[in-house]
């Protein structure tokens, strides 16, 4: 089971006090994966976590400064009972006060925290002390366990190893090189800010090591981001202009941004029917940068999480090469 429950104030650490912290917890609905040396940034908003911040900062927590995120399920409220190790690095408050409303009156202090942090390692979740019935500026406290990292060599480990890093650097190759061509269906097909950055993926020659390895997970994680919010910018984009051209085919003043309840039945139908199918279409995908993730995190075994990494690797491969193929069956018979 990849989730726990819970648990009252009552709880207890484990048994092995030696291998376990006791830290904040950050519930996301995001996975960060560790050890490729890359910085993340949270922006927080709530007060919960504009605390934890602040907590972090003063050294309520230990010079390290270290936090535990972990997935919650957005329909359950559920966490993940893997999570990733943060170490914070940097705060800046950009807190906004003094603004007003268009009749003048003052809005009260929005308190905006951005933290820089890094991740440093997977925790199993022991427990949770106070899951329940938090104040507002109270945040989560869990013990967790923290498991063990060496950067072992993955390169001549064993046959098979070998023979599944070989492919994924084959793989990843063929797939960034597609990406970057700017001929290729599955360049144009995206936005100008999603081919600039699928256009920086870095260069992969060799897979030597654990860290090579999760710094790979990372990259691939970053496409499937960027996949994941053109996708995202192409709907909202069809959807906003249906949203404008039914507002004004109505009676009486265009109100901007046109708000969905305000529309027609049948339309906001339309609308969702669309956001379905192209929710639908994304999972068919198999870019999906949260739950492949969270597995690959949860995973004890180094070969398991390489296998993993190689199938998600494989699978775009071959959804590439099958449009860019099509494609080119369809040119010829044009010709």
């Amino acid at each position: 089971d990849t989730h726990i429950t819970i648990a009252s104030s009552q709880s207890t650490p484990t048994d092995n006090e030696e291998e376990t912290l006791r830290v904040p917890l950050y519930p996301l609905t995001a996975v960060y994966t560790p050890h490729s040396g890359e910085n993340h940034t949270l922006v927080n908003t709530e007060p919960r976590n504009v605390q934890m911040a602040s907590d972090l900062v003063a050294g309520k927590w230990g010079d390290r400064s270290l936090f535990c995120v972990t997935l919650r399920a957005r329909d359950t409220n559920r966490l993940a009972s893997v999570g990733t190790l943060m170490r914070l690095i940097d705060t800046e408050d950009r807190s906004i006060s003094g603004a007003r409303t268009w009749p003048g009156d003052i809005l009260p202090t929005l308190n905006r925290v951005v933290v820089t942090c890094q991740a440093v390692g997977i925790v199993d979740i022991n427990n949770v002390e106070n899951g329940h019935n938090l104040a507002e500026s109270e945040y989560r406290i869990a013990n967790v366990k923290l498991r063990s990292f060496t950067n072992e060599a993955t390169k001549g480990k064993t046959e098979e190893m070998d023979s599944i890093t070989n492919q994924i650097v084959t793989d990843y190759q063929k797939v960034r090189s597609t990406y970057i061509n700017s001929q290729s269906l599955a360049s144009n097909e995206l936005p100008k800010f999603a081919r600039k950055a699928v256009h920086e993926l870095p260069d992969l020659t060799t897979l030597n090591d654990e860290l090579d390895y999760w710094k790979l997970v990372d990259t691939w994680q970053v496409l499937c981001n960027t996949i994941r919010q053109a996708k995202q910018t192409q709907l909202q984009g069809v959807i906003n202009e249906i949203s404008v051209q039914v507002a004004m085919e109505a009676k009486g003043p265009l109100e901007l941004p046109v708000k969905r309840r305000n529309l027609p039945e049948n339309v906001q139908k339309q609308l969702e029917e669309m956001e379905q199918s192209a929710a639908a279409d994304y999972v068919e995908l198999g870019m999906e940068p949260i739950l492949d993730f969270q597995e690959i995190l949860s995973m004890n075994e180094s070969l398991d999480r390489v296998r993993k990494l190689a199938a998600m690797i494989k699978r775009e491969r071959a959804r590439l090469e099958a449009k860019e193929s099509l494609i080119r069956a369809f040119l010829t018979e044009l010709e």
